[in-house]
């Protein structure tokens, strides 16, 4: 029906875009996948063209009243007055662009309050009250931060193994698995692996760290369990802020939610440091917390 009501919720990601549509009881209408969400990586004209194709797909479902879009790097200001700009275009008045983290907590919770602790290629920590109070730990991104992330892993396994070529750092089979496993078998290897790529290539060393973990290599071990301390200490910060100290953490981003050694490292730590805060695994998606926020935003 043309003239139905609904609203709408957006995971825009950097390999796909999620657009879940809801009637006006949350019922799910519509639900379609666009390209990817990513300004950066696809140009202006790519991203434009984008939002024009998603806002010709919900008017061709009815009238969208709501809409909640989450994505990274929605502190860029330039971003944010073209997806204005393409949505005024597409007729679509009442809408809201937030971070991808906070659909995804929205989701992972239910709607509910309490914290999220995400960990993929990057990482960060985030909380929210039942009254609408929000807090972040963590997000720095991969030159001051990402403790805890695949980058942070990455990262931290390549200065293990570049003091052990210089003569001076611990013995590690990371120093092999690099080799075998990555085909980066000399110093001018790495640098060029390093250094001629994005922070995502450091962040895919992150397997070659939980191979060595699982053979018992003490410098991989210690790496995990260092990030995982930090991870705990940006999700204690959050808690401490907003007060939350009886809440649930869901465990976000591809780190966590898949039973890694960091994962468990985590859990362990969480529960020396802070046995009233209890990890779980997420109740719904991002796009699911998405429309969650668009349905409350008319509520």
């Amino acid at each position: 029906m043309k003239d139905q009501q609904f609203v709408c919720g957006i995971d825009g990601g950097g390999t796909r875009t999620t657009v879940l549509c809801w009637n006006l009881d949350g019922k799910e209408i519509d639900k379609s996948v666009f390209g990817p969400f990513n300004l950066n990586s696809i140009g202006e004209t790519a991203f434009c063209a984008l939002l024009s194709d998603i806002c010709q797909h919900l008017n061709n479902i009815g009238k969208c009243i709501s809409l909640c879009i989450g994505a990274a790097g929605i502190s860029n200001s330039h971003m944010r007055e073209i997806v204005s700009e393409c949505l005024a275009r597409g007729g679509i008045e009442n809408w809201n662009l937030v971070g991808d983290h906070e659909i995804a907590l929205c989701g992972a919770l239910n709607g509910k309050a309490g914290l999220g602790v995400v960990a993929g290629t990057g990482s960060i920590c985030f909380g929210r009250t039942e009254d609408g109070k929000v807090e972040r730990s963590g997000g720095w991104g991969h030159l001051i931060g990402d403790e805890g992330s695949g980058y942070g892993l990455g990262r931290d396994a390549l200065k293990a193994v570049a003091k052990a070529y210089d003569g001076f750092g611990k013995k590690t089979v990371l120093l092999d698995l690099l080799a075998t496993d990555m085909g980066l078998d000399s110093r001018q290897k790495i640098i060029g692996y390093v250094y001629s790529n994005d922070k995502s290539a450091v962040a895919a060393i992150s397997p070659v760290v939980e191979k060595a973990y699982n053979l018992g290599d003490t410098v991989a071990m210690s790496i995990v369990q260092e990030n995982a301390k930090e991870l705990a200490m940006n999700v204690l910060c959050v808690s401490d802020k907003l007060g939350l100290k009886n809440a649930k953490v869901a465990l976000l981003g591809g780190l966590m939610a898949h039973d890694t050694n960091l994962r468990s490292c985590f859990i362990g730590q969480m529960k020396n440091l802070c046995s009233t805060l209890e990890c779980i695994s997420p109740i719904h998606d991002a796009a699911t917390g998405a429309a969650m926020m668009a349905l409350r935003a008319i509520k």
